[in-house]
């Protein structure tokens, strides 16, 4: 420890020789530990060079695919065709512009509400001039029923789309009164839609984020009239849709020319699913006078015979040997297979819309406009 004190400057040298040498020693080892990584990173690079400029086999004996000004060029013009084809699909989906459907975007809670009592008190009205029904104990609110019974629920966000729901169920209630034959029975049970102010975002960091549930606030949940689409077009970021579900009661001929109607309407609208039933008693019954009439007035076709004739001219009848008279040729008859009935129609819609694209975000360095 003297001698220490003694040469305390030399020995301080010394020590921090030594850990100026440990510290060099640690910087070169982390430096040559980096320089191989970018040597092998490097190698990596090079090697994935090679492949693009020399190819890739991918069949036996065919030649190889390579980055070469011919490839690219071809590459090139595959996105192009496919981005034509992208755009020819969001045209045939959406369809013409100038017959789309569109909310009004100045729409308030107050505006709304009196708009919609005033569009289903027209409804119902239409319908009772046309002679249709309407059930009886409730009428269909047509898919409206909380706006219309319940005080105070009207929608919170989206009056834009909820008024774009109003006009399309104009549409359809229109297309479906004039479907009916005349003086044929028809009845309205309901016209349906999807509840788009009850869906939420759940956030992230929730079991299922990312995607919509029903909200759980009391005031917004599913009225009789609103339904969860089950088979829809719908595809997040790709197709929008809006469903809605037409039930009504009636004869077959009613259903045929109210698809045909909506098919060839030229309005971005496919019909999903469609279910048909016998109708229920309390329908038959309210039902029951216009059935009857139209029954009654319906013609009756002339019935063809039970025998003979099918296959062409009809053979004349043998003759008999022993004088017997010929046999009489059976009495044609209409015969009834199947008796016609009300039935009981659903019909499920969904409105098409392609998302509005968002603008590419901006290159890296790019000033902003």
């Amino acid at each position: 420890m003297q001698n220490f004190k003694k040469n305390l400057g030399f020995n301080l040298a010394l020590i921090a020789m030594a850990a100026l040498f440990i510290g060099l020693s640690v910087f070169a080892f982390f430096c040559y530990r980096a320089n191989a990584e970018s040597a092998r990173g490097l190698k990596a690079a090079r090697t994935a060079q090679d492949t693009l400029l020399h190819g890739h086999t991918l069949a036996q004996g065919a030649a190889n695919v390579s980055l070469n000004d011919k490839n690219v060029a071809a590459a090139a013009e595959d996105v192009k065709e496919m981005e034509t084809h992208v755009a020819a699909l969001r045209a045939a989906i959406a369809g013409n512009p100038e017959m789309a459907i569109k909310g009004k975007a100045s729409a308030n809670s107050a505006e709304m509400s009196a708009l919609l009592r005033e569009s289903v008190d027209g409804w119902r009205k239409l319908a009772a001039d046309q002679g249709i029904k309407l059930l009886t104990n409730e009428p269909t609110a047509f898919g409206f029923h909380r706006y219309i019974h319940n005080q105070g629920t009207s929608p919170k966000r989206e009056f834009q789309k909820v008024d774009q729901q109003r006009q399309i169920i104009d549409f359809l209630v229109r297309q479906l009164v004039e479907s009916r034959p005349a003086g044929s029975p028809l009845l309205i049970e309901s016209v349906d839609r999807e509840p788009i102010e009850t869906f939420v975002l759940v956030p992230e960091g929730k079991p299922g984020a990312g995607t919509y549930v029903p909200s759980d606030d009391p005031a917004v949940r599913n009225e009789i009239d609103e339904f969860a689409p089950v088979r829809t077009y719908d595809r997040r970021n790709l197709v929008d849709s809006l469903s809605f579900r037409v039930r009504f009661s009636g004869y077959t001929p009613t259903l045929r020319t109210f698809v045909n109607k909506i098919r060839n309407s030229g309005r971005p609208l496919a019909i999903t699913t469609i279910d048909v039933s016998l109708a229920t008693k309390e329908v038959e019954k309210i039902l029951g006078s216009a059935a009857a009439s139209s029954a009654a007035a319906a013609p009756v076709a002339a019935a063809p015979a039970l025998q003979g004739g099918f296959f062409g001219a009809e053979e004349p009848a043998p003759p008999t040997t022993n004088g017997a008279k010929p046999a009489t040729p059976l009495e044609d008859k209409r015969i009834l297979v199947v008796p016609r009935k009300v039935s009981a129609f659903v019909v499920q819609i969904d409105y098409l819309s392609i998302p509005e694209e968002k603008p590419a975000a901006a290159a890296e360095g790019e000033p902003k406009k």
